[in-house]
């Protein structure tokens, strides 16, 4: 975690021109701050449907991070940080889980330890996200953020699958993606259940 913080304090100091304000998406989600892609998988990575919902939960994280990190005087909330680290707390061991299961599938791509190979991917979000801020500037990257830090930060388990499942409906097709398309965050399995045969009645 000081890790994933420091690179993105660095980040954050990064100068660029300004971005237009974000129009809000479509689906009942919040306002995105660009077009999201999956740039820093592996290029012949391929995700099955939890993983992708995986995914979306670390770019959730991201996004919560740098917000939390940058917006407190835009939100006039001194402890938003602070916030932010108990929503992590509130969500660790599926936090912890996806981080390791995303590791895991990044060790099959490329050479090295999961934990430290997704270390390193995370921070490149981290970047990206904290150079979105900066593009089209620090206030109106939180005005963009402000609903979203105030909601999801008070989910329930059930409500952020419910998010997941509609951010996955939205971004899916930007990964590349393997396996049925039928998969929840709230219940996910990389293998769908096989039906038994049912075998013809021979006729009498």
């Amino acid at each position: 975690m000081k890790g994933f913080t420091a690179a993105a304090l660095a980040a954050l100091a990064l100068a660029a021109c300004q971005e237009a304000p974000p129009k809000p998406q479509s689906g009942g989600l919040f306002p995105d701050v660009g077009t999201y892609q999956p740039a820093n998988l592996p290029p012949k990575a391929q995700l099955t449907p939890t993983e992708v919902r995986y995914d979306l939960l670390v770019k959730l994280q991201t996004e919560m991070m740098v917000t939390g990190l940058s917006c407190k005087e835009e939100y006039a909330d001194p402890i938003i940080f602070r916030t932010f680290s108990q929503w992590v707390v509130n969500n660790d061991d599926r936090i912890l889980d996806t981080q390791d299961k995303l590791g895991r599938l990044l060790g099959k791509y490329n050479k090295g330890n999961g934990q430290r190979l997704f270390d390193t991917y995370r921070t490149k979000m981290a970047n990206d996200e904290s150079q979105r801020m900066q593009r089209m500037t620090q206030v109106a990257y939180c005005l963009a953020r402000k609903d979203q830090f105030a909601e999801v930060v008070k989910y329930t388990p059930q409500q952020l699958d419910e998010y997941l499942n509609k951010s996955y409906e939205l971004l899916h097709t930007r990964y590349n993606e393997v396996g049925a398309k039928t998969q929840t965050a709230a219940a996910p399995t990389d293998k769908a259940a096989a039906t038994p045969a049912v075998k013809p009645k021979k006729k009498p």
